[in-house]
């Protein structure tokens, strides 16, 4: 049987995630979240080594910030040790969380390969004596606003697999995060593209495999689902499959309530445990509830869910499978507001005031703000932040736009 080569893509480890505004979480639980990331990292190596594959990527923010703690440096390294240990290698690079000015001040295991701030490529040679070449980059700067992919090399008969690492996203020169578009890299031949940044995993491109892996651990109630890494197999036909592997020890969960007709404070807690109880049995989740317009509650119940009683008689009934981050009622979208205004004369308003290009305008002068702009455009690009102001103000107010123009 011909031995496949066999590889492990994973990116935005975020170690050092402060975890902010949970503040309200027990201590251990606290604690052990702060650790989730740094247990991930640990399984991923797991993973490497039982999966004994033949090289590990790591594509850009490894850290949550440029600045990190001595125990999350100590990991990261304890960790690559390990896989020192086997002859494993690792190649990674920074991105635009952990950007590094100085490569000089890290000090690798030998088995450690670190991407520069200009695209290089790095030629190995797998367990089946076949020649795989690796290019990539590290942000040297929180922006890399050109585009990089013309510096990528085109795939040569030379190797077996060509592989392109890229923290960035699709986007126009100009944008932030190393902007690329699927068809720049699709015209480089490479049999496979390792993406980091976008903390949702997804497929780009199917064949050849264009992906990003995701964050091996959610970072916040909005980074919900299992999180993990990929491992990477070759084909017959000499493509490349990619089979996702969880590795979140706290998964971030949605979950709308099922209920109907009227409760009393008493009979919904009784639900809403019974509910969690049923549906979180594996791990622990870290549950944001919604409860559906379907559910009336009584006069005591509505308040008590209105002054956080509700949700603190919840908390003291939790398992270690499930803890409730907080509960909300969904609204009816015929009750959203306009704020009183006669509904024909809002929707005037609109067309005379909220332009396309008045949004856009709104939406570039938001993105000036440094902070704002390194929370929105983490996974998405400007233009469809600007389409998302645009949804939020049709959506949640029913304000009809004019102009001609579409905003995608």
């Amino acid at each position: 049987m011909e031995e496949k080569m066999k590889f492990l893509h994973a990116a935005d480890l975020h170690l050092d995630t402060p975890f902010l505004g949970l503040s309200d979480l027990p201590n251990a639980l606290q604690q052990r979240l702060i650790q989730a990331p740094l247990t991930a990292l640990h399984r991923l190596v797991d993973l490497a080594l039982d999966e004994q594959v033949d090289f590990v990527l790591l594509v850009g923010d490894l850290f949550d910030s440029q600045a990190q703690s001595v125990q999350a440096q100590a990991a990261l390294m304890n960790e690559l040790e390990r896989l020192h240990r086997v002859q494993i290698p690792v190649l990674l690079s920074f991105g635009n969380h952990d950007f590094q000015a100085d490569l000089t001040t890290w000090h690798f295991p030998s088995n450690v390969h670190v991407f520069g701030p200009q695209v290089t490529t790095v030629t190995l040679t797998t367990n089946a004596q076949e020649k795989v070449a690796i290019s990539g980059f590290s942000y040297s700067q929180r922006w890399i606003q050109t585009d990089l992919t013309s510096q990528y090399p085109l795939k040569t008969s030379a190797v077996d697999y060509q592989i392109g690492t890229l923290h960035g996203q699709v986007g126009q020169a100009g944008d932030h995060y190393a902007p690329f578009s699927v068809g720049e890299l699709l015209a480089k031949h490479d049999d496979y593209w390792a993406l980091g940044h976008i903390h949702q995993r997804q497929v780009l491109n199917a064949q050849p495999p264009v992906v990003y892996a995701g964050n091996i651990q959610g970072r916040h109630r909005g980074e919900t689902g299992a999180k993990g890494c990929l491992i990477v197999t070759s084909q017959p036909d000499h493509t490349l499959q990619s089979t996702f592997k969880p590795l979140t020890d706290i998964i971030w969960t949605d979950i709308t309530a099922d209920l109907t007709g009227t409760y009393t404070r008493s009979n919904l807690l009784n639900a809403l445990s019974d509910q969690l109880n049923q549906q979180c049995h594996d791990g622990l989740q870290l549950v944001s509830l919604m409860l559906p317009t379907a559910a009336q509650l009584d006069a005591n119940a509505q308040l008590a869910l209105n002054q956080g009683a509700l949700l603190a008689q919840l908390r003291e009934r939790a398992t270690e499978h499930w803890w409730p981050v907080q509960i909300e009622q969904a609204v009816n979208s015929a009750e959203a507001t306009s704020f009183g205004v006669n509904q024909a004369t809002w929707e005037s308003a609109g067309q005379q005031v909220v332009t396309a290009d008045a949004i856009a305008d709104l939406a570039a002068n938001l993105l000036n703000e440094d902070f704002l702009n390194t929370a929105l455009l983490e996974t998405m690009t400007p233009a469809q932040w600007q389409a998302q102001v645009m949804r939020l103000l049709t959506d949640q107010y029913h304000v009809t736009t004019g102009g001609t123009n579409d905003v995608d």
